[in-house]
């Protein structure tokens, strides 16, 4: 990881609660997870910076959310565990919520999921918002990038 990044610790008596209810389980190959998902995230940087082919607001707000939930699988590693197939935006909700209330937590998943299932538009400035503070717990240049790529474009076009 580089210097930027910080892995958030996970309490520990919620990384017993989500391994509980089979949210997380341990990690079997931690190294090669860890490489796994630093490429993804990666990828999905090199893909926000892409001059040559720029992303919508609303990709942007997906691509960033992907990061969290990158940041999110790091940490667990970091710590030994891994999320499972059962409900992963549930289990991201219950671990940032130690950083942002949940009803606003609630509200940026439940954007990401209108934005996956329409072709709407990003007009949640308070999502946004949540995406980037989460985002800036773990690196502060995706925390910039949502709030270049998100949020400017929509108070360019929305009056205060």
């Amino acid at each position: 990881m580089t210097d930027l990044n910080r892995p958030m610790p996970i309490d520990t008596a919620l990384i017993k609660a989500l391994h509980y209810t089979d949210q997380i389980k341990p990690a079997s190959q931690v190294a090669f997870d860890l490489a796994q998902q630093e490429q993804h995230l990666y990828r999905l940087r090199q893909r926000l910076l892409d001059t040559s082919n720029p992303v919508s607001p609303e990709q942007a707000y997906l691509a960033l959310y992907d990061c969290l939930f990158r940041h999110v699988s790091i940490a667990l590693l970091a710590q030994g565990y891994q999320l499972t197939e059962r409900q992963p935006h549930q289990t991201l909700r219950r671990i940032v919520r130690q950083s942002a209330p949940d009803t606003q937590v609630q509200k940026m998943i439940a954007h990401r999921h209108a934005l996956k299932k329409t072709a709407g538009s990003l007009d949640c400035e308070r999502s946004i918002a949540t995406l980037t503070k989460l985002l800036n717990d773990y690196d502060i240049r995706d925390a910039q990038a949502c709030q270049t790529l998100c949020l400017l474009p929509i108070q360019r076009i929305v009056p205060s």
